[in-house]
C-alpha cells in the first residue's frame, strides 16, 4: 500500500527551486516559499497534514500553485506517513507550533490536511485555536469526535462526490460538528485520491472528472478562503 501511495503523475520540476518559488525540503517539511522581492507576498501562511500513508510529495503541485499566489506553503512529513499513536500526533503538533512560534506576530497561519490529515487538522484546531488564523479540512469527513462549533475563524470543507472513503452522506452526517459559517464545497464528480497526485487507493471511489479539474476546484476553494482572512 506504501508503495501505491508514492507521489505520481507530474513534473519534478514542481519540486524544484526557481527564480519565482524557493523549495526546501527536511526531515520535517516540503516548504513553498515565494520569493520575497514579489509584491503579491502574502502574511499568511499555509500548513498542511498529507493523507495516512500518502507521500508528502503528492501534495507538491498544490502547494506549489498556492505558493505562486504569493503563500507560503509547508508540507509538514507525519512519522510513518500516519502517526498512529497519540503520542506521534502530539509530535506532530509540537512541530507545528515550533514552526508557528518561529514566525512574528503578524503572520497569519491556515492548517490545512487531506483525509486522516484534516482529522488531524481538526484535533490541532480543537487544542490550539488561538494558533490558528483559518482552516481548510479536504476529503475527509472529520471532525467526527469533537466539536468545533465554537470557532470563529473562517473554515471551508472541500470534499467529492464519488469519494469512497469521506463519503458526501458522512460530511453530511457529522457537519454539525463544525460552526454555522463554515463553506462547504462539494466538488462534483471527484473522488478520494485525486486531492492529491498519487497512486491507486483501495475505497477511493471513481472519479468522473480529471485530477487537474478536481485540482483546480480544491485551488478555487482554497483561495476563497485565503483571500478572506
Amino acid at each position: 500500500m506504501i508503495i501505491q501511495m508514492q507521489a505520481k503523475g507530474f513534473n519534478e520540476s514542481i519540486l524544484q527551486s526557481d527564480s519565482g518559488i524557493v523549495v526546501k525540503n527536511s526531515s520535517d517539511f516540503i516548504q513553498f516559499v515565494p520569493n520575497s522581492s514579489d509584491s503579491n507576498i502574502s502574511s499568511t501562511h499555509i500548513i498542511f497534514y498529507p493523507g495516512a500513508l500518502v507521500q508528502p510529495e503528492a501534495y507538491a503541485p498544490y502547494a506549489r500553485i498556492l505558493a505562486e499566489q504569493g503563500y507560503e506553503v509547508l508540507i509538514q512529513k507525519v512519522p510513518f506517513r500516519l502517526a498512529f499513536t497519540e503520542g506521534l500526533e502530539k509530535s506532530v503538533f509540537t512541530k507545528t507550533i515550533d514552526i508557528i512560534n518561529s514566525h512574528s506576530d503578524s503572520t497569519k497561519w491556515v492548517l490545512a490536511g487531506h483525509s486522516k490529515g484534516g482529522a488531524m487538522a481538526s484535533e490541532f484546531a480543537g487544542e490550539y485555536p488561538d494558533k490558528l488564523s483559518g482552516l481548510l479540512l479536504i476529503g475527509t469527513s472529520h471532525p467526527r469526535r469533537i466539536d468545533l462549533t465554537s470557532l470563529d475563524i473562517p473554515i471551508t470543507k472541500v470534499y467529492a462526490s464519488e469519494d469512497g472513503l469521506a463519503s458526501v452522506e458522512e460530511v453530511q452526517k457529522f457537519s454539525g460538528n463544525l460552526p454555522h459559517h463554515t463553506n462547504f464545497v462539494l466538488v462534483h464528480g471527484g473522488n478520494h485520491s485525486q486531492f492529491g497526485y498519487y497512486g491507486v487507493q483501495l475505497g477511493s471511489g471513481t472519479a468522473t472528472i480529471s485530477r487537474e479539474k478536481q485540482q483546480q476546484q480544491l485551488v478555487m476553494a482554497s483561495l476563497e478562503l485565503l483571500l478572506n482572512l
